[in-house]
């Protein structure tokens, strides 16, 4: 999936949740709130780090996740399709334990995101915001790096 132009719709990840997703090795995110959107999202990078679960995954997990000053932070780095959201107990069958990555559980209150045709992106620096926003994507490639600086 490359990168359409225009006004689109985005979720903020902090990291390594942001890579995960967008390299396609994690297919589904647990939130506390249900959406109705389907289609097009970007990933964006928070400017965390969920220090615990990268741990866990450099110790227990085979995906080859960069060093952490490697990993990009406070924008855009990849886009999915948002293809399903529901409780965990209605997840397709076909989604793998492995393809969640939860290390903590499943809490049967959240509600799945499950993610489709996940692809990385070049760096786009831009703010995040809570729940689904919007971001144009147009004008993000058209800010000079000098002015994408002065968003943070």
């Amino acid at each position: 999936m490359g990168l359409p132009s225009g006004v689109l719709k985005a979720l903020s990840f902090k990291q390594p949740f942001a890579w995960l997703i967008a390299n396609g090795y994690l297919l589904v995110d647990d939130r506390t709130w249900a959406t109705q959107y389907r289609g097009p999202l970007l990933i964006h990078a928070s400017k965390g780090l969920y220090e615990s679960y990268y741990q866990y995954l450099k110790l227990h997990s085979d995906v080859p996740i960069p060093d952490q000053d490697k990993l990009d932070y406070g924008g855009v780095v990849g886009i999915a399709r948002l293809v399903w959201c529901g409780k965990p107990e209605a997840l397709p069958a076909n989604i793998r334990h492995e393809q969640r990555m939860q290390f903590a559980g499943v809490h049967p209150g959240y509600y799945g995101f499950l993610f489709a045709d996940a692809a990385p992106l070049t760096l786009i620096p831009c703010p995040g915001k809570l729940g689904i926003f919007e971001i144009d994507v147009d004008q993000q490639l058209a800010a000079p790096p000098a002015a994408q600086a002065t968003l943070f």
